[in-house]
């Protein structure tokens, strides 16, 4: 063969990110990736939940289309379950391993490869997108508790050095201060008196052996032959031994040390819009319910739709849900819809998008629930009641708790009797991640109770402004922080969980934001919110929460790299 017509030319895919070698692909982002972009990919909070998957898989195992007569898979899992292991309504920890169950026997054995396969690969991406980011922020603490730990060890251990070196010194001192001439007198009478006691010891002894001959040499070897151990006894005594250091067991002492929030995120200087949408089946955006970051429920006042985030089309619409522009659906741990029907009756929609479930039928009519929310803790259900007095023209609110079934459990505030002047009218209900719970109330407060139904504060606005506050939709985030829209500003305020005013998150000034925000949601998975608009169909995304990315560059790299 004429070695001139092979061709030298290679074709090389680059990063779409940068000039390097293509190693991965990212299926939702449809980019390829080099190794040091995918390290990133899999841990930023934007992209973490996208499937990543190395060349070879690509090409080998192409992700199957799930279709369904809506447009929407028939399972719907949600961003707070999809650690299979947890408990229901329990938040998964970070870092769990998830239990795997058997495929059906029925299966053909490629099949059955094939969920094996997907099961392990949704363990790998939780592993390097969650639990070997969080070993490094341990990592990079117990690294600077070395250091530190180091630097204090060091110091105390001079300072004893130095107390123990001015204790010899001044014996040092002590001894030459004083009259060595009269000290060696003194030890030199000393050992003569010591000798001659020796000296009479060894006469006596010659003459005890001279009169009683032998018998104190017998009477040593009889008492050594009396205490000396025999083998079969120090066979005893080592079995012994041996049998109590098989009962030693280690025990582990102290606290297991965990990442806390703080140690895993940070708030940025400056939050950013990091797309908007305009989503098609409602008018207006007054409430949002996230299921995951590629699905939400949104409502406007005669529409309830499930949205796909990417396009912002409508994938599912839920018929007879109450007219209202507040927050009257959520989301459980299941992923499953909760909303206010048209007869103010509280219903389950299954992920099957067909089955419902009457889950608090609703009896009372001189009472009217105005908002819902699912504890993602404990999946209690927090209605936000309200009622009309026609003697006063006066509405007075309550909060209702019930478990998971519809079954009640509490009432804020507690005493049923009593004047409700707590709130007014419930429009939006959340809780935090202590249990309070929160209520942004007609009367334009936010009323914050401890779990126990106990009024902790009511925040009314922020400390500087025109003191005039509108709240609308609430949502806390991971770091206990509570997000509160304000229409009357067109603003969302951040406070701590104390009710302290922080920063606004969003203004009319932020790029992007070019409407009266109104309904908030939290997405777990991304820690970003979905903020909804008065004004349109308009749905954004804001991230206020990012990861410490600069860990990645360090041992988090090495880290990543082997779980490939």
């Amino acid at each position: 063969m004429d070695p001139t017509r092979i061709s030298t030319q290679v074709s090389v895919k680059h990063c779409s990110l940068c000039q390097g070698d293509t190693e991965y692909y990212c299926f939702k982002c449809q980019q390829d990736l080099c190794m040091q972009c995918k390290k990133l990919h899999v841990v930023d909070l934007s992209t973490k939940h996208h499937t990543v998957t190395s060349y070879a898989e690509k090409m080998k195992y192409p992700p199957k289309q799930k279709s369904s007569q809506s447009g929407y898979p028939k399972q719907v899992i949600s961003a707070r379950s999809q650690d299979p292991e947890h408990e229901p309504c329990v938040m998964p920890f970070i870092g769990h391993k998830p239990k795997k169950s058997q495929p059906p026997v029925w299966l053909s054995p490629l099949e059955r490869s094939e969920i094996q396969r997907r099961q392990y690969s949704d363990m790998i991406y939780r592993l390097r997108g969650e639990t070997i980011y969080d070993r490094s922020v341990l990592l990079e603490g117990l690294r600077h508790d070395q250091e530190a730990g180091h630097k204090a060890v060091t110091i105390r251990g001079q300072s004893k050095a130095e107390k123990r070196g001015q204790g010899l010194k001044d014996l040092i001192d002590e001894v030459l201060a004083g009259d060595l001439e009269d000290r060696s007198i003194i030890q030199k009478t000393r050992m003569t008196r010591h000798m001659t006691k020796l000296l009479w010891y060894y006469h006596r002894f010659e003459q005890l052996s001279e009169t009683m001959e032998t018998r104190p040499f017998k009477f040593l070897r009889i008492m050594t032959r009396k205490h000396s151990p025999r083998k079969d006894t120090m066979k005893t005594i080592i079995k012994i031994l041996v049998n109590l250091m098989k009962e030693i067991r280690l025990v582990r002492s102290g606290i297991l040390r965990r990442a806390g929030v703080e140690d895993l995120l940070t708030l940025l200087s400056s939050p950013v819009v990091q797309k908007s949408l305009s989503l098609t089946g409602v008018e207006y955006c007054y409430h949002i319910s996230c299921v995951t970051p590629d699905r939400v429920w949104v409502s406007d006042w005669d529409n309830l739709i499930l949205t796909d985030t990417a396009t912002g089309k409508q994938l599912h619409r839920v018929e007879h849900s109450l007219q209202s522009g507040h927050g009257i659906h959520t989301v459980n741990c299941e992923g499953e819809l909760i909303y206010i029907d048209e007869e103010h009756n509280i219903i389950k929609l299954c992920n099957d998008m067909e089955t419902t479930t009457t889950l608090i039928k609703h009896t009372d009519t001189t009472w009217i629930p105005k908002c819902v929310y699912c504890s993602p803790s404990s999946g209690d259900l927090l209605v936000g009641m309200s009622r009309l007095d026609t003697d006063t023209d006066t509405s007075t609110g309550k909060v209702m708790r019930y478990d998971n079934t519809g079954k009640y459990k509490q009432t804020i505030p507690h005493d049923d009797n009593t004047p409700h002047t707590l709130y007014e009218i419930p429009v939006f209900i959340t809780e935090n991640n202590n249990g309070d719970v929160l209520v942004s109330d007609w009367r334009r407060a936010v009323v914050v109770t401890s779990g126990e139904g106990v009024h902790r504060f009511s925040y009314t606005g922020p400390p500087s402004g025109s003191r005039r506050f509108r709240p609308k939709g609430i949502c806390t985030d991971v770091m206990s922080h509570i997000l509160v829209s304000d229409s009357y500003t067109g603003t969302v305020q951040m406070l701590d969980r104390d009710g302290q005013f922080l920063s606004y998150v969003l203004t009319r000034q932020t790029p992007g934001m070019d409407y009266t925000p109104w309904g908030l949601s939290y997405d777990v998975t991304t820690h970003s919110v979905w903020v909804g608009s008065l004004n349109n169909n308009t749905m954004s995304v804001c991230r206020h929460i990012t990861r410490h990315l600069h860990l990645t560059s360090k041992s988090h790299c090495i880290l990543l790299s082997r779980s490939n």
